[in-house]
């Protein structure tokens, strides 16, 4: 928790001059941003599907470093690969991984298209695009039995139930709420073997 902390006051500080994170947001940073980061370790868990050893984790947008590196400091033992094609978040991003000593975080300013990583073992992302634009991203870098990972409103993936979305059947769904959150969110993990 120092590590997490600390990385809230410094994004907090940078925040100032970039914008990293909604200004109503920086007072809920942990249990908003932290918490939701939080949210795809705990799923893989409780799936079974953590199996961290030499693990390859990519973040398709990390932007300020969500969920990056929450999780960089909570599973150590996981390489975690950030990219971001905005130079000033990465800047932000290098900023932190130097200030907390995070070996198992390398950025890559690029888009994901053009990031040259293969054969991760996870991709995830929140916030960046459809369900079907995200996985699309994600199975061109992910190995062949990796995972995709994302977060969606609970209002997008039931209009994606009423659409009989195809991608969405394929799909291990886990809907939750956060503190202090009126919204209720849902993790969607996409296997590539169950394709």
């Amino acid at each position: 928790m120092d590590k997490i902390s600390v990385f809230c006051e410094l994004l907090i500080e940078a925040n100032k001059s970039t914008n990293l994170v909604s200004k109503n947001d920086e007072q809920k940073l942990m249990t908003r941003h932290v918490a939701d980061s939080l949210k795809f370790a705990e799923f893989l868990t409780l799936n079974s599907q953590l199996s961290t050893l030499n693990s390859k984790w990519a973040d398709i947008g990390s932007g300020a470093g969500f969920p990056a590196i929450p999780l960089c400091i909570h599973l150590p033992q996981v390489k975690f690969y950030a990219i971001e094609p905005r130079k000033k978040r990465c800047e932000f991003l290098n900023h932190v991984k130097q200030k907390l000593d995070l070996r198992n975080f390398e950025i890559i300013q690029r888009k994901s298209e053009t990031c040259g990583l293969k054969s991760m073992d996870f991709v995830s992302c929140r916030a960046v695009g459809s369900l079907e634009e995200d996985f699309d991203r994600a199975k061109k870098i992910l190995k062949p039995n990796g995972q995709f990972l994302t977060v969606k409103s609970k209002r997008i993936v039931d209009e994606l139930r009423k659409k009989n979305d195809k991608l969405l059947k394929k799909a291990k769904i886990w809907e939750y709420r956060l503190p202090q959150e009126e919204l209720e969110y849902a993790m969607i993990r996409i296997s590539i073997l169950s394709l």
